[in-house]
Order: structure tokens, then sequence, then C-alpha cells
């Protein structure tokens, strides 16, 4: 037979049944170490209590970037001005001058005129992310040695500048940020917090137990100033979308430390319509994608709903496939219940549970429809999406 007549042929349907039994099985067996894993890594990270050193209390300039009235925003700012710590100020950025959230810090400014906050208005741009260039503006505005941003959408408690300042006892950190636990207001509130709490949280304490802290998330980022100033200041992210991943990236290309530390803020989503969710998703999965082929193709090893269930409907009369689905889906449901429930506090949560099953279809689905679409939906305009993560604006 000729090599041409052997490809053309087509399989026998119990051949096409083994091929794909072959493909997806290793995925499914290696999707249940990794939430056995999971489990194993967030239990050390949330049973490791912290301890805060009271006489370690550097000054620290906090960079707000603001964009817009957002949910909760005024509660949320006010947080950040009831900080338990001797020396800190807030420059608190915008770039229109007609900005629905001026009004909102002129009034926090004129109720608390005995703390450092400041207002900076300036439309200048050194790049295509808006955000940057508005850190970027408010940053000459920073008197201390210490650098912090936090997003606009972050509540906190008292204790947390304290808190998170103190790996900076240890001159090799360059940089340390914190995870967030989402506040929800609708089903697809509900939905993106057991994606966070079930699937982001555990895959990010995964990491640093295999691979250490080279990232940073919106969340919480403190930063060194000479550290910001050696990777080139914001000019050297103000054309990239995944600019809070590159202030723990390139740091740790330096050599300097970075540090996840044991601190949870909260993260108040705000309503949102399905369209809007997921071209938020879809630019968050830019932001992974942009990190690197091969890394986010291999998430593929995390997602085990999908390929426990696409195992099933392979071969529906195969028990293996069947018991290993409801293993997984066990596993799943465990991991997002001990890091959501049992860790996190998120009572609520626990009444829905069952929705990180749909949560998982969503994030498969984002997850391919960010490698399939070039461009992406950002506070109104368009953009390309090129390696590495540069943006290209439409």
């Amino acid at each position: 037979m000729s090599c041409f007549h052997f490809f053309c042929h087509p399989l026998p349907p119990s051949l096409w049944l083994f091929l794909l039994q072959s493909l997806f099985l290793p995925l499914v067996f290696a999707s249940i170490f990794y939430y056995i894993f999971s489990l194993y890594y967030s239990s050390l990270f949330f049973n490791d209590n912290p301890t805060t050193d009271d006489n370690f209390h550097p000054p620290v300039s906090i960079i707000k970037p603001l964009c817009g009235l957002e949910d909760n925003l005024k509660a949320n700012l006010t947080s950040f001005i009831h900080q338990e710590y001797p020396q800190y100020q807030i420059v608190f950025c915008v770039q229109n001058p007609t900005d629905a959230a001026i009004p909102i810090v002129k009034e926090l400014i004129k109720n608390f005129p005995d703390k450092d906050l400041r207002l900076v208005v300036s439309d200048r741009k050194i790049g295509y992310n808006y955000k940057v260039s508005n850190m970027a503006n408010g940053f000459a505005f920073c008197d201390y040695d210490f650098i912090l941003i936090a997003d606009s959408d972050i509540e906190v408690k008292p204790d947390y500048l304290k808190t998170v300042i103190q790996p900076f006892k240890d001159e090799k950190v360059g940089v340390a940020t914190c995870l967030y636990q989402p506040v929800a207001t609708n089903w697809l509130g509900i939905i993106e917090s057991l994606n966070v709490m079930g699937d982001f949280i555990p895959k990010v304490l995964t990491a640093v137990q295999t691979r250490g802290v080279n990232f940073a998330f919106g969340s919480t980022i403190i930063i060194r100033r000479k550290v910001l100033e050696a990777i080139g200041g914001f000019g050297a992210i103000a054309n990239n979308l995944a600019d809070d991943f590159l202030l723990g990236f390139l740091p740790h290309q330096l050599g300097y430390r970075g540090e996840l530390v044991n601190y949870f803020v909260r993260h108040h989503q705000g309503e949102e319509n399905f369209k809007d969710y997921i071209n938020r998703q879809i630019r968050w999965q830019k932001c992974i994608l942009s990190q690197g082929l091969l890394s986010y193709l291999g998430l593929i090893f995390t997602q085990g709903t999908i390929t426990s269930t696409l195992l099933v409907l392979i071969n529906p009369q195969n028990p293996l496939s069947i018991f290993l689905m409801f293993l997984t889906l066990l596993l799943r449901i465990t991991l997002a219940y001990t890091v959501g429930v049992v860790f996190l506090k998120n009572q609520k949560s626990s009444r829905y549970i069952w929705l990180v099953i749909v949560s998982d279809f969503l994030n498969f689905y984002t997850w391919i429809l960010a490698l399939s679409k070039r461009e992406i939906m950002w506070r109104g305009r368009r953009f390309r999406v090129k390696k590495y993560g540069y943006l290209e604006p439409i």
C-alpha cells in the first residue's frame, strides 16, 4: 500500500476511539494530581501565619489610578486613608479633568485634612496603556522610596499597609504583591468569585511553590523606587497589556526577589453584562498568554472539568471514564470549597459551590477565544495584542 493510500484511508471507529482516549486520559490524570497538589499547597499558604514587626514602617507612597465611577469607589478609597501606619501619602491620579471620580477625591481631601492626600489631573500619555500613563503622572508626586499601587476597585482593612510592607525587611526583595477576594453582587459576580477562589488562587499558590514569585497583581503592588527606576520606570510597560505582571517579572529578571504576602484584599467587581464579562475574561487570558504560549497551553492540564467530561462523551459506556469524571468533579468542588469557604470564610459561595462547574466551562471558553482572537476591547478602545503583550491600537 502506498503512503498516499495509507493516509487517505479512513481509520476505523475503534481506532479513533482508542486515539481520543489515549489523548484525554493523561490529561484527566494530570488534572487529578494537580487538584490534589493545589489542595496541599493552598493549605501550606493559608496555615502560614505571617508575623508583623511593629518597628518596621518605612514611609510609603500610594498611587491610585482612577477612571470614572466604580461600585463602592468612595468606600474603597476611604479604606486606604484609614491605615494604622505612621507615615504614608496617597496620590490620586486622573487623566480627564471632567472625570466623575474627581468630586469624590476632593471631598476626601477636604474631610481628611490631616492626611497627605493629593489629586493629580494630567492628560499626559506615555503609551497606549492609559492606566500606566496615569500611574506615571502620579509617580512624579511621590515622595517616598516605597511605591504602592492598587486598583480603584480594591478595599482594605486598617492593618493592610503595615502587613504588606513586611517582606521589605529583606533588602533582596524588590517587589511584593497579594491576592484578592471578590465581592459579588449578581450571578455573573458569583461565577467570577468561584473562578477566582476555586481556580485562580489555587493556580497562583501552586505556581509560588513550584516556580517562586515572578509576577504581581493590580490588587496590590509594592515596589522599591530604585527597582522601579532600574527596570526603566513606567515607560518600560507603557505599551503593554500585562502591566501588573511586568512590574513583578522585570525586577525578577534583574535578580530581585518577589514575595506573595499572605493578605487578601477585597475586590468589588460591580455589575456587568455577559458580553462585558467575556471581554474582560479574554483580556485577562491575553495577559496570561503574553507570558508564553507553552505555559498558556499547559493550563489544559488544570482543566479537569473539561477533559473528564470530554472523556466520558467519547465513550459513555466506559466505567473508568465515568469514575474518573466523578472523581475529578469531586476534587474540583472540594478545592473550590476548601479555598473559598474553609480558608477565605466566604459562606455565600458555599450555597452556589456547584456553579464552579459553570465557571470552568466559561473559563475554558475564554481560554480558547484568547488563543484565536487577536483583538481585545478595553474601556471602549480596540487593540490588537501582539507578541509579549504589546498593544497596537485599532
